[in-house]
């Protein structure tokens, strides 16, 4: 059941599957005598058509967020399904499962000829870091169905509460993908050369630094509403790859906003 529904929510965002770039915002608020934290968020992102590309669109994105036994197993957007096996103080360690996206050659000009990816899931384990004023990540996963490479990501914000009722995020971003990433992703191979008219390009790594940033104001005790962006650059071999330089762009950016309902007893 909880794979299912993490099908469901990346279906709703498939822009944020595609791009890489996830909208940072805090958890649901805790509930007094309650084990569980609930809410559903709703609303629209601008991203990228594709990782790299220089085009965006508009989408829906709808996508929950769950949370048993402060993180033991959650659920949403922002972290992913995952458990956490090992927790001291404000560390904690687990494992995480993510989706991501397939690609159609349909999805952009850019991409006719290059053939569809198809959806992938990644699999692996997170560190991470949580207090009042600090939140952040390592993770690094194993892809498994439309791409078999190795992953990893880096994150880290800092949390100002401006007002009891306004919160600030922002920080640093930085990933990384294995050879058999970036040849998935960005590589060019004999017969998608012949349909396409690229060059052949085989890179080995993709590289993406950037920044995230988000605002969340509480319109009361159930409703709170968010506001995201994150920019950012692609460098290493990744970025000389002809679905970046020249027919995309190595500079990724995504802007969006949900409207967020938490589930109160």
């Amino acid at each position: 059941m909880a794979l299912l529904i993490a099908g469901v929510m990346a279906y709703a965002a498939p822009s944020l599957a595609r791009t890489d770039l996830t909208p940072q915002a805090l958890p649901p608020a805790p509930v007094p005598g309650s084990e569980w934290r609930v809410s559903v968020g709703a609303g629209a992102v601008f991203a990228p058509d594709y990782l790299g590309s220089d085009s965006h669109t508009l989408s829906p994105l709808l996508g929950p967020e769950i949370s048993w036994r402060e993180d033991t197993l959650f659920l949403s957007l922002r972290d992913g399904l995952g458990a956490t096996i090992l927790r001291h103080g404000a560390v904690s360690m687990g494992a995480v499962l993510r989706p991501r996206f397939g690609r159609d050659q349909d999805d952009n000009d850019a991409l006719r000829g290059m053939g569809d990816i198809r959806a992938a899931g990644e699999a692996g384990a997170f560190l991470r870091y949580a207090d009042a004023n600090w939140r952040g990540s390592l993770e690094l996963r194993q892809g498994f169905g439309g791409h078999s490479g190795l992953v990893a990501d880096a994150r880290l914000d800092r949390v100002l509460r401006l007002r009891p009722d306004l919160i600030l995020t922002a920080g640093p971003r930085l990933s990384w993908g294995s050879e058999d990433f970036a040849e998935t992703y960005f590589g060019v191979d004999a017969e998608q050369s012949r349909r396409s008219g690229y060059q052949r390009f085989a890179p080995r790594d993709y590289w993406f630094a950037g920044v995230a940033a988000s605002v969340t104001m509480r319109l009361d005790t159930r409703w709170s509403v968010t506001a995201f962006g994150e920019a950012g650059q692609i460098f290493g071999d990744a970025a000389d790859s002809p679905l970046v330089d020249g027919r995309g762009s190595a500079t990724q950016a995504l802007f969006g906003l949900t409207f967020n309902w938490q589930f109160l007893p």
